[in-house]
């Protein structure tokens, strides 16, 4: 049974589609295609995160061979104030 899902599906505002389209392409070449349901059910998870969120779901998803979406917080940015580099401290000698 092949399900040609994603000409039939509607533009729903806040998802990622590309992200969307890539999810049912790895799963179509894995060949665990999803029903209707799933793909529903794949589509209301997304939308509980930012558009930026729901690629990188879809990315640790796929890189990590899994069957299904899973929550995965994205990694923080550095919001370091240090004024010096790993070498300059390395390499500091104001305290000799």
């Amino acid at each position: 049974m092949k399900l040609a899902l994603v000409g039939e599906r509607q533009t729903i505002i806040g998802l990622n589609e590309e992200a969307l389209t890539e999810w049912i392409e790895y799963r179509k070449e894995k060949k665990k295609p999803l029903s209707p349901r799933a793909l529903g059910m794949c589509e209301r998870f997304l939308l509980k995160y930012p558009e930026a969120h729901q690629w990188y779901l879809v990315e640790q998803a796929i890189m990590n061979d899994w069957q299904g979406l899973h929550h995965k917080d994205m990694p923080k940015a550095s919001t370091s104030t240090k004024s010096t580099t790993l070498a300059e401290d390395l390499n500091d000698r104001s305290w000799a």
